[in-house]
């Protein structure tokens, strides 16, 4: 693989601050529909710090796991962001931890694609590297995987960024099909793609970022619908419109939150890619954002989202009886 190459789109993943305006935007009053919590961490090595987090996952019990990407961690905090514990490898030198990007979990085990060894791993609950997967075979491997997603039935979804393909996976790891293609209009193709959801509907919805757009496809593959590929008059910054889609999740009640990397934002839609609502702005203050790559929803409705250009994670309530 030509490394200067993979270089590229990883302004985007790792170093993008060289290329966006730092100048803060006019404050904007946060909306009633969402309350700021809490938030936690800020830029550094030490524990609890981070150095350009990418990616989140809850799982059952609720704990929140962070990918710590430049300091090439996994770290893992209580609800209330009290550092639980956190890990670098799984065991071995040969399972080291090297740029980790987004992470997922199945309700116990974690998975984390690391973009360095183009691989993903699996890990226990007690931090042990269990397996790896993605460059088994030519069908099945990845380029700088990204996003990460498991369905109720144990299959892993990953988003190859320089692939531009979404690949699934067995739970064991066996390569089962690739979605969509590359490419920037048709339906299904996609765009350097950086994270990926499965919805309450088992439908796969894929940040297509630099299409910037979310499209859904079914479990085997095919094209469903998308959305935010048409901003009204070229706005990027209208509602329902993208720049750049960088992490998705969705919720028990069908919802889907986009992280709206260069618009400082988190949206929400229904599952249909109707827009319910958005909240944030570019700062360093509650419920502002300096280029957020992900999101996370607990069981409770509340949403975590990856602060990336400001080192820490922030909680938000979502105040359901305010969203029409």
């Amino acid at each position: 693989m030509n490394q200067t190459i993979k270089l590229f789109p990883i302004i985007f993943i790792i170093a993008i601050c060289l290329l966006a305006s730092c100048n803060k935007e006019e404050v904007v009053t946060p909306s009633p529909q969402v309350e700021f919590l809490l938030e936690w961490g800020s830029g550094g090595e030490r524990d609890g710090e981070f150095n350009q987090p990418i990616g989140i996952a809850i799982d059952d019990e609720g704990f929140v796991y962070v990918s710590d990407s430049k300091n090439n961690r996994i770290q893992k905090f209580s609800e209330f962001g009290e550092l639980y514990s956190l890990w670098s490898d799984g065991g071995t030198e040969d399972t080291a931890l090297k740029t980790p990007m987004h992470i997922t979990t199945d309700g116990k085990n974690v998975y984390v694609t690391e973009y360095e060894t183009d691989r993903v791993q699996k890990f226990s609950p007690e931090n042990k590297s269990i397996s790896t997967f993605g460059k088994s075979d030519e069908k099945g491997s990845l380029d700088a995987p990204s996003g990460a997603a498991v369905d109720q039935n144990g299959n892993v979804y990953i988003a190859s960024f320089y692939s531009r393909t979404v690949k699934k996976y067995s739970p064991t790891g066996e390569f089962l099909l690739q979605i969509g293609s590359p490419g920037k209009e048709e339906d299904g193709a996609l765009n350097y793609p950086t994270d990926v959801a499965i919805g309450a509907d088992g439908n796969v919805y894929v940040a297509d970022a630099y299409n910037n757009r979310v499209q859904v496809f079914n479990p085997e593959g095919e094209f469903i619908r998308k959305w935010g590929d048409t901003p009204k008059l070229g706005d990027k910054a209208a509602q329902g419109s993208f720049n750049v889609a960088a992490g998705i999740d969705t919720d028990k009640n069908g919802r889907v939150y986009v992280a709206d990397f260069y618009n400082h934002r988190i949206q929400t839609f229904d599952d249909g890619g109707n827009f319910i609502m958005s909240f944030g702005t570019q700062g360093t203050g509650e419920i502002e954002f300096e280029r957020p790559t992900d999101i996370a929803v607990d069981n409770k409705g509340n949403v975590y989202v990856v602060d990336w250009g400001n080192d820490r994670v922030q909680k938000i309530k979502i105040n359901p009886q305010e969203i029409k």
